[in-house]
């Protein structure tokens, strides 16, 4: 697999576990419900209203959002797109096709 998308995918898991710690300091919700203003105006293609609704939250909310987005624009360019396009056959055999060079 490629190690840019690799280092991503590790960068993604400190963030998000590290996003915890902070997530503890405020236990009333308030930022959840920031990121999720986000969330519902990016479905509905409204960038304006949701960047301003992330505008007051911690850096660390912004990185992991930043992140994920990243995980996204890679994807179609990776490995990982073969979780989609491997055909369904192959998951019932019993040998592995190695290629010579």
């Amino acid at each position: 697999m490629d190690i840019g998308i690799l280092l991503l995918l590790f960068l993604q898991l400190v963030v998000g576990l590290a996003s915890i710690f902070v997530s503890a300091g405020h236990m009333d919700g308030e930022e959840m419900l920031k990121l999720m203003s986000w969330a519902q105006n990016i479905l509905i293609f409204n960038p304006t209203t949701a960047a301003a609704s992330i505008a007051s939250v911690h850096w660390i909310y912004k990185l992991h959002i930043l992140l994920g987005m990243g995980i996204f624009v890679l994807f179609p360019f990776s490995r990982l797109v073969h979780i989609w396009s491997v055909p369904v056959k192959y998951l019932r055999r019993n040998y592995q096709v190695v290629r010579s060079k």
